[in-house]
């Protein structure tokens, strides 16, 4: 069993921001520990080398090896959140059974808000998302599982969701009984368990189902969500890790150009697209609750720390990838824990930046280039001035066949010494006729996942 482990003393950090494995926790015999250190010879350090080689983007031979062996892929690293990458996961998992998600968990829309208001537990949603995305869809019985979990409530019913569910824990609903025995009984059990702990105020109207789920099983163990997120990846059959950057059950406080601040990852960009505002700041809070007038009020900046494992999984990394998602929530936001910008810094192996194509509310105001800065900056916050190139060394765009909605400075990225990979990203029915009068028109909002990947497995194989 895994447990959330307080910060130690005098930490500024929020309490239960670092999970830890049972590992951590076992208990030690000082007296065979030492001695076995008086007998053992001192391990010899493996030696390491730096490699630099010269390889065409895409490299096919790379590619098409990891596609033929995929339990022995590289381990790519994203930091992310939300469903921008959920089609890029679904197809990854062809070529690599070793990549690692690690999620921001400060979601505080849709289900999720109900669920952390009433359970005092991290978001669970994007973890869900992702945990779907890498499930093994060959497994027998495996899609009917992916139905149930992506299954929603009546969005504006309360007592039609209410019916739903009596019926989904009876085990009648056509999407619990089309789950095969033993898998159907473990599900509806976690199930369950949350039923039995809902408050009768619960708001259940467009509940995730999947989200419910690995709710009753953070309850039923012990209110341990790394437990939780194991045992429902193992019941998926998962290919890859799936792990909460940080356990700080906190909020997302925005700050605005125009001097506004706002609370709660689901306000931030979305509600302000009309008003074009700049976000210039994040930071975290306590509580879900929107900026006064008063000073006295005001919330003070927590501080969290990023989960030992997670900090451990960044440096077995082969590629670092700040992919495509909401700019500030999605991606930003996972360099606030304390730790993360160390352990960046501290890898050796490539790390790149996918920036969104389309519009994103929350890139407003800013240059590809300065993007890339902000991203800089955070990692340097952490783990001081640092060279660029430990940090970020290429950017994944495609101008030909993409549309951004950020200018793309090409040559002041390049003075940054950081490397534009300007390659196709799309089909090769969506590339766009060189001959067009008016190529702009119809420049695609969508990255093709194989095509991004391609370029992903080459940097890290």
């Amino acid at each position: 069993m895994s447990s959330v482990v307080p910060n130690p003393p005098n930490s500024r950090s929020r309490g239960n921001s670092t999970l830890s494995d049972s590992s951590d926790r076992q208990p030690r015999n000082s007296t065979s520990a030492a001695a076995i250190s008086a007998t053992a010879a001192a391990p010899t350090p493996t030696p390491t080398v730096s490699v630099s080689r010269t390889v065409p983007i895409p490299c096919q031979i790379r590619v098409d090896r990891c596609r033929r062996l995929p339990e022995f892929g590289p381990t790519l690293l994203f930091f992310s959140g939300g469903s921008a990458i959920r089609e890029l996961s679904r197809v990854l998992k062809s070529y690599t059974h070793n990549s690692v998600h690690l999620i921001t968990p400060f979601d505080s829309g849709g289900s999720s808000a109900e669920i952390r208001r009433t359970f005092d537990m991290l978001s669970v949603g994007d973890l869900r998302n992702r945990l779907l995305a890498l499930s093994d869809e060959s497994a027998l019985g495996n899609p009917e599982v992916t139905a149930l979990f992506s299954y929603r409530l009546d969005k504006e019913r309360a007592e039609v969701a209410r019916a739903q569910l009596k019926e989904l824990l009876s085990g009648r609903h056509p999407l619990a009984s089309a789950v095969s025995m033993p898998m159907r009984s473990i599900l509806l059990s976690h199930l369950r368990w949350f039923a039995s702990r809902m408050p009768s105020d619960f708001d259940l109207r467009g509940a995730s189902v999947g989200n419910l789920i690995i709710t009753g099983c953070f309850l039923e163990h012990d209110n341990d969500i790394v437990t939780a997120i194991y045992l429902i990846w193992t019941l998926l059959g998962a290919k890859g890790s799936v792990r909460p950057l940080t356990g700080a059950n906190l909020h997302i406080r925005t700050y605005y150009e125009d001097g506004t601040e706002e609370v709660g990852q689901h306000r931030m960009g979305k509600a302000r697209t009309g008003r074009k505002s700049k976000i210039v700041k994040l930071d975290l809070v306590e509580q879900l609750r929107q900026p006064s007038a008063n000073d006295a009020d005001r919330q003070e900046a927590q501080d969290c720390d990023v989960d030992l494992v997670s900090a451990e999984l960044i440096a077995s990394a082969d590629l670092i990838t700040y992919p495509m998602g909401s700019f500030f929530s999605s991606v930003l936001v996972n360099l606030l824990p304390q730790g993360v910008g160390r352990a960046i810094v501290k890898r050796n192996c490539p790390k790149i930046y996918i920036p969104n194509t389309g519009d994103d509310p929350e890139m407003h105001g800013y240059s590809l280039l300065e993007c890339a800065l902000l991203v800089i900056d955070l990692v340097r916050k952490d783990a001081g001035r640092a060279p660029i190139t430990d940090i970020l060394q290429y950017i994944l765009v495609d101008t030909r066949n993409c549309h951004y909605c950020v200018p793309v400075e090409k040559e002041k990225i390049a003075e940054m010494g950081i490397a534009l990979i300007d390659v196709q990203l799309v089909e090769d029915e969506d590339c766009i006729d060189p001959y067009h009068t008016s190529p702009s028109s119809s420049k695609k909002h969508f990255l093709s996942p194989s095509k991004v990947l391609e370029v992903c497995l080459t940097l890290g194989s």
